[in-house]
């Protein structure tokens, strides 16, 4: 994004006193607060359904949420007449990011997300009575984890074939024989029948999901949380929001059980966490999912460099193995 981009707010009825590049395009300091300008790449359609999302969220009392801009013609999203790109302009706050390090921040993120929750379900409501599906087509949360399954076993049996081994590719062959019996002990939990019925319920309810539930768009101005980015909100059962929020923290408190209660706790407070729904989310943290996405970012780049930094990262998660299982046993007392 340049400067010259800035012309397309002249199709925004806003005065721009300061500009400051972020959150992966330009904030903007206004006579209508801040906001967030950024370029665009998908189709208009996908963000009108954002924009039906987070408007109806707002609607129903869950208004600390990033909301569209529409420009003078209405639309959501306006083009630079000089080069044909494209941007979309958001509500924006002057905000920090939630910090990882800071417990009553992560208390907070997850209270908050369990407040979101009940928003989201009063919202699919909305949405059935007025016969509107807003969410785009999706694969379903176990489908989903049978891709990663088949994944691992992809990466497994190129590193097998592989003659010359890199650092990373050796840590990597040696791991993913167990990693690959994980994925698989997960993927049959999830055709039990109790979870199929969980997963039908969630889609015949259109339950819906925030979908990138991470530290990252979980904002704090003061006291208020800010919860933006709902461009992956689907239909699927809640409880995999959770588990994204809590397993990108504890693998950096390095499955801390007591850290875990905590944010489990929080969240019960305010949205009780049903016996199927704790299964379900034992099961998905029995996925090694922080190995899958490393390896198989590997097995999907060109291969030839491998950064140090991924080496470190795969080291990581093969070190917490232990601590990982001990967490496993601890909170949803089964062996992985």
């Amino acid at each position: 994004m340049n400067e010259k981009s800035l012309d397309v707010l002249k199709q925004y009825d806003i005065d721009v006193y300061k500009t400051m590049r972020g959150r992966g395009g330009m904030l903007l300091f206004t006579n209508q607060g801040v906001k967030l300008f950024l370029e665009c790449n998908h189709p208009d359609k996908y963000y009108e359904r954002e924009d039906i999302i987070t408007k109806t969220i707002a609607h129903n009392g869950f208004i600390n949420v990033d909301t569209y801009i529409r420009n003078a013609e209405g639309g959501l999203v306006s083009e630079n007449e000089e080069d044909g790109r494209r941007y979309i302009l958001k509500n924006w706050v002057d905000a920090r990011e939630c910090n990882v390090n800071d417990i009553s921040d992560i208390a907070a993120g997850v209270s908050t997300l369990a407040r979101l929750h009940t928003s989201l379900d009063e919202a699919a409501v909305c949405f059935r009575e007025m016969d509107v599906n807003p969410v785009a087509e999706n694969m379903r949360l176990a489908d989903n984890y049978v891709r990663h399954m088949k994944e691992l076993k992809q990466a497994s049996n190129y590193l097998k074939n592989k003659k010359k081994k890199s650092e990373f590719e050796n840590i990597a062959y040696r791991n993913i024989g167990s990693f690959y019996s994980e994925a698989v002990n997960a993927v049959r939990k999830m055709s039990d029948d109790k979870l199929k019925k969980r997963f039908l319920q969630a889609q015949l309810s259109g339950e819906l999901v925030h979908g990138n539930y991470t530290y990252h768009n979980v904002c704090f101005c003061g006291s208020t949380v800010f919860v933006t980015n709902f461009e992956k909100c689907r239909n699927e059962c809640q409880i995999s929001d959770l588990y994204q929020f809590m397993r990108k923290i504890l693998e950096k408190y390095e499955w801390d059980i007591q850290t875990a209660y905590k944010m489990l706790d929080e969240y019960d407070k305010v949205k009780p966490v049903s016996d199927i729904d704790l299964e379900l989310l034992g099961v998905l943290f029995s996925f090694p999912e922080k190995f899958w996405k490393i390896t198989n970012s590997y097995y999907h780049s060109g291969k030839a460099w491998i950064p140090a930094k991924n080496v470190e990262k795969l080291s990581l998660s093969v070190a917490q193995t232990e601590e990982k299982k001990r967490f496993l046993r601890n909170l949803f007392a089964f062996q992985v």
